[in-house]
């Protein structure tokens, strides 16, 4: 081969690792898996520049060049059996630190029939905040080059509870349009109930300086091309938006260090905060975190730990062949559910995990624990805070979720309502199950409840205050929960008024298993639940009460407070 022909194909060789090495951005580290298949093309293409340079000079030494790319692979093959679970699972296994509680559900959880609790209790689920949190695109300038981002983290805000997602440049062609304007801001969708319901209410926030540092970026606003300039030896985590209490937003990405092997278990250490806005970045040790960040850890990083955990408790060979003592979590299941989705169409919101609320208000993730050979019951459940990688094993042996889900729908067949995961919470020292049901534009329009004990008690209603109120009386403690109410008819509740007035007319009635007073004052229909006050049943025709209602669109008064004035 001529001279010429062996320049021109040494520097395509070249100009291909620069490309890959660019696109790629593998760290510059041995314990990286992706730069080790980086050398290996590196070396490749090293031997056939030599090959190309020596075949007519030294024809005999060609062979010997190869054999060096073979011995390359060898060691590779080697080094990455030796890094392998066969040798390390007792290491990948003591990575996830769990405390196991003998906390009871009542202890655990706050209870529910306390209403304040209610607030802290995240019920929009993750595909429900997708469909609200798309809507918002339309109220940006240029929509048509942004898209929402499908990775709504349950967050802290200012003490109250939201997901938020970050917005994704919608291409390279369209960000070669908006790169300039950079990405305009984020959205929140509110998670909690008020008054019982869920508003189901996402807000796009416009930043006064757009965010120009994003994994959807490309070339030199790239975030993972930025943070490999700055740290080029790091392997990455995924990276997450957070927002300050300022509303300023920031990319947490944690930093993965070998624990065993050569590139084998890999733990988080600590992680990169970097401003979204100006790409400045700073290291910080977990412990360090400052206070408004929920998330350090990725979803996958925590459920793969814990996997370890359960799953190597009697090391490699047990968990390949008898799996004794081995359990998984919900979250190992959600695969085999989602096939079945496709196939059955059941199941379609078994995600394997839920998002909830530690009793100091810090965000936990929750998934169930259940024997490797058997997922018809949880043996306890699992909570891990996101923050610092805390985990807690409760043994509480109950009813799996996907029961719970199925036990709810039966009894919105007709309606084809689904049940979201569930949540578990204590409802009246009640270990339970709470779920939204989603019609089929994906809006909660009901709430299910379900017994973990005995999956056969479950029930269902347009509000949390009348699902929880049927669930206790199901029970036989509906006085448990009596500040049940009536509901007004329209979906989105009025202010409460307060007024006072003379009672003109008295009716009564009995609507799902409750009394219910219907007043007639200055000319107008109210009702009250006994619920609200029992001295109700002593008001009569003449008496002057003050009360508090709320409007609604069939013309009635919905009483929430009442006595006689």
């Amino acid at each position: 081969m001529s001279k010429i022909w062996s320049i021109i194909i040494t520097v395509a060789l070249a100009i291909v690792c620069t490309i890959v090495y660019y696109f790629c951005l593998p760290a510059v580290n041995l314990a990286s898996g992706g730069f080790w298949f980086f050398l290996l093309l590196c070396v490749v293409c090293l031997a056939i520049s030599l090959t190309c340079f020596l075949y007519d000079i030294i024809d005999e030494d060609v062979k010997f060049i190869w054999l060096g790319v073979a011995a390359f692979v060898v060691v590779f093959i080697i080094l990455g059996f030796i890094s392998s679970m066969i040798f390390h699972s007792h290491k990948a296994r003591d990575v996830a630190d769990i405390t196991i509680s003998e906390k009871t559900i009542n202890e655990a959880f706050p209870d529910l029939t306390q209403k304040e609790n209610l607030e802290n209790l995240p019920l929009v689920d993750l595909d429900t905040a997708k469909m609200l949190g798309d809507k918002k695109i339309a109220g940006i300038a240029h929509a048509s080059w942004y898209d929402v981002d499908n990775e709504y983290n349950l967050i802290t805000y200012q003490g109250k509870y939201y997901r938020l997602s970050s917005i994704n440049y919608g291409g390279l062609f369209k960000y070669n349009k908006a790169k300039y304007a950079g990405i305009p801001g984020y959205v929140l969708v509110e998670v909690t109930p008020k008054n019982g319901t869920v508003t189901q209410e996402a807000t796009l926030v416009t930043l006064d300086q757009p965010i120009r540092y994003s994994p959807s970026a490309y070339w030199s606003y790239n975030l993972k091309r930025h943070l490999r300039g700055q740290y080029p030896s790091y392997i990455f985590d995924d990276s997450y938006l957070e927002i300050d209490e300022n509303g300023t937003p920031y990319w947490v990405t944690g930093v993965k260090r070998r624990t065993a092997g050569v590139f084998g278990v890999k733990t988080i250490t600590s992680f990169i905060l970097t401003s979204a806005q100006t790409g400045e970045s700073q290291e910080y040790q977990i412990s360090e975190a400052p206070d408004w960040i929920d998330h350090v850890f990725s979803l996958q990083y925590l459920m793969q730990i814990a996997e370890w955990h359960y799953g190597y408790i009697n090391g490699f060979w047990n968990e390949s062949c008898s799996k004794t003592n081995v359990w998984r979590t919900s979250y190992f299941y959600r695969s085999s559910h989602n096939k079945s989705d496709t196939e059955a169409g059941k199941f379609a919101n078994f995600f394997g995990y839920s998002s909830i609320v530690g009793d100091d208000g810090q965000v936990l993730l929750y998934t169930g624990l259940t024997a490797a050979n058997s997922a018809e019951s949880n043996l306890g459940w699992l909570t891990i805070d996101t923050s610092t990688g805390e985990m807690v094993q409760y043994n509480v042996v109950g009813a799996e979720e996907s029961s719970a889900q199925a036990a709810v729908e039966q009894l919105v067949q007709a309606q084809r309502y689904e049940a979201t995961f569930p949540l578990p919470a204590n409802i009246g020292g009640y270990p339970s199950y709470i779920m939204c049901l989603k019609g089929k534009a994906g809006l909660t329009q009901g709430y299910g409840i379900c017994n973990m004990d005995n999956y056969s008690i479950a029930v269902e209603a347009d509000t949390l205050d009348q699902a929880i109120y049927q669930y206790l009386k199901k029970l036989g403690n509906d006085n448990l929960y009596p500040q049940l109410v009536a509901t007004p008819t329209n979906s989105n509740e009025s202010e409460v008024t307060t007024q006072s007035g003379i009672i003109e007319v008295i009716y009564t009635a009995e609507i799902d298993g409750t009394t219910q007073f219907y007043y007639v004052i200055d000319g107008k229909l109210y009702r009250a639940a006994i619920t609200i006050n029992q001295h109700q049943i002593t008001y009569k025709v003449g008496d002057q009460v003050a009360f508090s209602y709320r409007s609604s669109d069939d013309d009635i008064g919905y009483i929430v407070e009442i006595s006689l004035n």
